[in-house]
């Protein structure tokens, strides 16, 4: 379970950055949260799941461990961790 408090740390985190490469952005968040797991991917390799968060460059997804495999998710009761999705301009 991802707490609020870490939640809102993450989307502040996001909001604030001036760099939109999604690298640099989960480098902070594990040194600002330490024992955050965070992953990054491409926006276009997430299907099925609306991002929690949509921000310029980065959306933001919750990873969750829940069955079998490694699922994203919408419910921060169910997260362990984010997935930062890089968006690219076509």
């Amino acid at each position: 379970m991802i707490d609020r408090a870490t939640l809102a740390r993450v989307a502040v985190v996001l909001a604030d950055s001036e760099v939109r490469e999604v690298e640099l952005i989960a480098a902070r968040l594990k040194a600002e949260n330490h024992g955050l797991i965070v992953s990054t991917c491409e926006d276009d390799d997430v299907c099925g799941v609306r991002p929690v968060a949509e921000t310029p460059g980065v959306n933001l997804y919750l990873l969750s461990a829940s069955g079998a495999c490694l699922g994203l998710t919408r419910d921060p009761e169910a997260a362990i961790g984010v997935v930062l999705a890089q968006v690219r301009a076509d």
